[in-house]
Formats: structure tokens, sequence, C-alpha cells
């Protein structure tokens, strides 16, 4: 008798982040994955088909602390891969994958006309280099921005600058260093992974002067101060537009070189 190979699961939930829903996908099923990517950018292109602005995604990457200590030049290795755009997460649980990263999912990360966003987002790109020789082209350091000087937790960044108390986002330290490479995540655990991403994304855009709805803030390296336009950044140059400002840590569209992504509208429904 031949032994089932068991299935790895699929957990899909809908959050609530700041008093917004939020919609986060788990697994480690290649497939799953690569119809995410799919799905995002086909969202993206269908809602801004004459927008010039490139696409950003918040990043971020767990990993289960060592019981010794790393080596001189070692890079922890990553147990889940959490990314979103908007109001849809994905956490890959990249140790339980197998090794099996779709190639989907290695374009996204290397198409320099995605910004990948985070908070010490080159700490996670080391790691995801180093472990799965996945290489992100474009990122984005959130610290950087802040006005913080790097000292700011992003519970503290998300409260100064989106409005959203401490207590709706706070990342408990005994979530941040539990198992990450787990078959199966706690409940606790995939709040956490997609908290992170959405709140780095939320962020992102908001340090762009992209944030509608009220009165924004110009933000740049320079530190919060206010701008009358929300489409307009405060910077030591003056009001500039939010397309042409170039905080901190942002690399620069015009040397973006286009990925091998197909240029044609994918489908969502593709496996």
């Amino acid at each position: 008798m031949v032994a089932r190979r068991r299935k790895l699961a699929v957990r899909r939930s809908t959050l609530s982040v700041g008093g917004n829903p939020v919609v986060n996908t788990v697994t480690a099923r290649p497939g799953v994955a690569r119809r995410w990517v799919y799905t995002t950018l086909w969202r993206y292109r269908l809602q801004h088909r004459y927008s010039a602005d490139g696409l950003t995604v918040g990043l971020g990457v767990q990993w289960t602390p060592p019981f010794r200590k790393l080596a001189p030049g070692a890079e922890h290795r990553p147990g889940t891969l959490q990314m979103c755009a908007g109001n849809s997460c994905l956490v890959f649980q990249i140790a339980c994958a197998g090794g099996a990263v779709p190639r989907i999912l290695r374009r996204f990360l290397a198409d320099a006309r995605v910004t990948f966003a985070g908070r010490n987002v080159a700490a996670d790109c080391r790691m995801l280099r180093a472990h799965h020789g996945l290489d992100v082209a474009s990122t984005l350091e959130l610290r950087r921005g802040g006005g913080g000087g790097g000292r700011q937790s992003l519970a503290e960044m998300a409260e100064r600058l989106l409005g959203i108390p401490r207590g709706l986002v706070e990342k408990p330290q005994w979530v941040g260093m539990s198992k990450w490479d787990r078959r199966r995540l706690s409940p606790a655990q995939e709040r956490y992974a997609a908290v992170d991403a959405n709140i780095v994304s939320n962020l992102r855009h908001r340090l762009d002067g992209r944030c509608g709805g009220g009165q924004a803030d110009g933000i740049c390296a320079t530190g919060a101060v206010s701008a009358p336009h929300p489409w307009l950044l405060c910077t030591q140059q003056g009001l500039v537009r939010a397309s042409d400002a170039r905080c901190e840590g942002h690399q620069p569209r015009a040397a973006r070189e286009p990925s091998g992504l197909r240029p044609l509208r994918p489908d969502p429904r593709r496996g």
C-alpha cells in the first residue's frame, strides 16, 4: 500500500488591520503563490492602465531564532516571506515549500518596475538571496523616510503617520521570536506576518504623499512636515510632485529595466 502524500494546506482569512479589512492567504504551495502574483498584477493593471506609476508591495521576512549564534557573515534562514499589495496579503511559507519557489515569484521580485518597501528591508533581501537565490531589484527602506532616524518601531510609525492606535498593530515579541518554519502557523503568527506587510505597504503610500482622505503630511528624509496637498511633498528644495520626489533609499524608476514578466494582462484564474 502506497501512502498518500499530504497536501500543503492553504488558509485564507479576513483580518482587520487598523479598522480596514485585509484578505490574508497563508500557504506553502507554489501554485497558490503564483496565482496571488498573477492576480495582483491583473488588478493593478486594470486599475492603473493609464498610470505610469509602478506597483508598490510591502515586503517582510520572518525567521526562527537559532539556538546558537550565527557564524560571521551567515544569514538567518527565512521561515516565511510575506507580501502585501492593497488589501491583499500573501504569507508564503518558504521554509515548508521544499525550495520550490515559483518562477513567477522570482521574476516578480526581480522586476525593477515594482518597488518592495520594508523596514530593514536590506536584511530581508540578504536572507532571501543567501538561502533561496532570490534577488529583489527595487527596494525602499522606510526607516530613512519616517523622520525617526530608524529608531521607531513599525507600530510607532503607524500611529504617527497613519493615525492607527498602537494597540491595533502592536507586534508581540513572543510571536516574533516563535518558530516560523512550522508546517502550520498559529493564528497569532498569521496575523503578525500580515500586519507587518500591510502596514509597510500603507506607510509607503503615506510617505509618497499618496494617502487620500483628509489632509496628508508631506514626508521625505527631512521628517514629517505639512504639505498643502496630499500629492505634494515638502523637501529641502521646497514643494515637489510626489512622483518626482526621491526619498533616501528609493531607487529611481528611470534606471530600471523591464523584466521578463508578460506584458499582457494575466488571467487571475490561472493556477
